[in-house]
């Protein structure tokens, strides 16, 4: 309002927004958002990513830890009794502590013992009684966040409430036949069949900042707790594709090849009630059981070599240079990807 010369107030009027205008202006803001959503996504993966490497590298740390304190590498399980012993193809578990797998086994490292404690030798079953380690479903049933990665999913449990590893050792070569036969055994990888061999890091011929140790496992998010290689506990898996994966692999007339990581939805999931398929490089189909590596990060997954160190490897990585990765004991120089 105003007053005029004779003194009188005045009412004055204020232009405001047309509606084409405020369309105008929502249209933009719409814009903006669209263009920062993406930038916004991409930071929280990247975050995740980086939380996935930290954890992977905690887990390389433990065992150079368990190494210091051991003398050895943790071995990555057995299946059956030590103790009779059964013989190392046997299926599906340990019947013992002393079987389970390297998950289980660098808990103290990774400031878990209150987990680690949960179970001892004297829970395990008298010589030739059968059964399992009356401790193994509790420790099953304890979630160990830095073994899944946040990319994938949170620590969830499955079946009976056991819960799942997103992680696996390296165990170099698959051969032909079961993943229990000693071609199989991890003997030229890192993490070895346990009661097949032990390894130190100083006796990777190939030098640990050029070998894997650890590395993400290929899982399609339709397959969470019923895969092949996710249907088992965390901590006793036997030796098994839930704990271990490969780099690299063997047919039966003896050709070697590279195993390169896959992405997660190109791993096997069920559809119509049947389990798809993936075709390696050797030309071998794989079905619930298959030996990739794999994420659900864009562009690569995230492996621990034996140094300690982490880095992001492309799927499009070659797949001899893969090969060389992960195999310990071939002496081949090749350049890191």
């Amino acid at each position: 309002m105003r007053r005029n010369c004779d003194g009188n107030v005045q009412q004055t009027s204020r232009p405001g927004f047309t509606l084409v205008e405020l369309l105008v202006v929502i249209a933009i803001i719409g814009v903006l958002v669209g263009l920062l959503l993406p930038a916004v996504q991409a930071a929280r993966e990247a975050a995740r990513r980086m939380q996935c490497q930290n954890q992977l590298k905690q887990a390389g740390l433990a065992a150079h830890n368990y190494q210091d304190t051991l003398g050895k590498l943790p071995n990555g399980g057995r299946d059956g009794d030590h103790r009779v012993p059964d013989p190392l193809d046997d299926c599906c578990n340990s019947q013992t502590r002393y079987g389970w797998s390297w998950s289980y086994s660098i808990l103290p490292y990774i400031e878990q013992d209150n987990v680690y404690d949960l179970s001892s030798e004297s829970d395990d079953p008298l010589v030739g009684s059968g059964g399992n380690n009356t401790k193994e479903n509790i420790v099953a049933q304890t979630a160990v966040p830095v073994y899944n990665c946040p990319s994938r999913r949170i620590s969830t449990p499955y079946g009976s409430g056991m819960y799942r590893v997103d992680y696996a050792g390296n165990a170099g070569t698959r051969g032909p036949g079961s993943v229990r036969a000693a071609e199989s055994s991890g003997k030229d990888g890192v993490i070895i069949q346990t009661d097949r061999a032990r390894i130190r890091i100083e006796q990777i011929r190939d030098g640990s900042s050029n070998t894997i140790m650890f590395g993400e496992k290929a899982l399609h998010r339709d397959s969470f707790g019923t895969e092949g290689g996710d249907n088992e506990r965390w901590n006793n898996a036997g030796w098994d594709e839930d704990i271990v994966r490969f780099g690299a692999g063997k047919l039966a007339d003896g050709t070697v090849y590279g195993i390169p990581p896959i992405t997660d939805n190109r791993a096997t999931h069920q559809e119509s009630g049947a389990w798809t398929t993936v075709t390696d490089a050797g030309g071998i189909s794989w079905g619930a059981w298959h030996p990739f590596f794999g994420s659900s990060h864009p562009g690569g997954t995230n492996f621990c070599l034996a140094d300690g160190s982490v880095r992001l490897i492309a799927e499009t990585v070659n797949g001899d240079i893969f090969r060389l990765l992960s195999v310990s004991n071939d002496g081949q120089p090749f350049e890191m990807p």
